[in-house]
């Protein structure tokens, strides 16, 4: 096929979106309405699963320190525990410093003054993991080293892990089911678009037009009108998300502290090849399967 016939042909593709803007249109506002669906539904999902790894990070664990260790003992054990595997972090918390934790917590100052010469409170090792489900196994490293004494919320940490599992299961189910719908909707709706064009079709196959003639430039069209789609459904994820993030959830998430959503430029860097893709490739393969019964002549 020659250059003169490509550009022909591509010319015919976008002659036939202005031709047909009604249905280009209705096939486009499809592709969008389901992106943006798919869209807002991305957002929720990587949402739900940053905040839950945020608050994983509030699953630590307590090592708390025999009264009988000195502070060569504590640096000891301090790099002991910084190399077992899947430890995060490991925070020193003195005497003093937990006495005037639990003082401002409380909201009494006087407590401090009161106990700090008699502190009750032992020192501890505030200890992070990578992953929450390491816990159990960085616990039994813990109680092979001697002076300390592991201590971590089991129950609760076990909970969250279920909790965090089925939400992934949920977010991931729903995701595939609104790909699905969208496939389904925009597949049908491109069909339509061929099907009214289905005389012209005909004519061109009877006048000896080869197949691929005949096609292409409505796999132009199709392509055309996914990636228009894609790109109007990225902007307006992208407004609305960066919207959303800085004028309504901040004010929300400002009592929660240290808990945040997800950036719109990470959001939206993993929307651009998602949308790109889905609304290309709809548009390309459903232009391509609709196109395909019509040429039977």
């Amino acid at each position: 096929m020659s250059w003169n016939t490509l550009r022909y042909l591509f010319k015919e593709g976008i002659i036939g979106l202005w031709k047909n803007k009604t249905m280009a249109l209705a096939s486009a506002g499809t592709i969008v309405l389901c992106l943006l669906i798919l869209g807002m539904s991305y957002a929720i999902g990587m949402n739900i699963d940053s905040l839950l790894k945020q608050v994983e990070n509030k699953f630590g664990i307590t090592c708390y320190v025999d009264e009988d260790i000195n502070e060569g003992q504590i640096q000891q054990i301090k790099k002991q525990i910084e190399g077992i595997s899947s430890v995060k972090e490991v925070k020193y918390v003195s005497k003093e410093e937990a006495l005037k934790s639990f003082s401002e917590e409380s909201d009494d100052v006087s407590i401090f003054e009161d106990f700090k010469e008699d502190n009750p409170l032992p020192a501890s090792f505030e200890i992070t993991v990578y992953d929450i489900e390491q816990q159990e196994a960085v616990v039994a490293a813990l109680k092979q080293l001697k002076g300390i004494e592991a201590q971590y919320l089991k129950q609760e940490t076990q909970m969250f892990i279920n909790l965090n599992k089925t939400i992934d299961y949920i977010c991931i189910g729903i995701i595939i089911c609104l790909i699905i719908v969208g496939l389904l909707l925009m597949s049908n709706t491109i069909k339509l678009t061929v099907y009214v064009r289905r005389k012209e079709i005909n004519i061109m196959k009877y006048i000896g037009a080869t197949d691929w003639f005949i096609r292409l430039p409505f796999l132009i069209e199709g392509t055309t009108i996914g990636l228009v789609s894609a790109l109007i459904a990225i902007t307006a994820i992208a407004f609305s998300y960066d919207f959303i993030n800085k004028k309504i959830a901040i004010q929300l998430m400002n009592s929660l502290e240290g808990i945040s959503l997800v950036s719109t430029t990470i959001i939206i860097n993993g929307m651009i090849p998602i949308c790109l893709g889905l609304g290309i490739s709809i548009g390309l393969v459903g232009s391509a399967f609709a196109i395909r019964k019509h040429l039977q002549v």
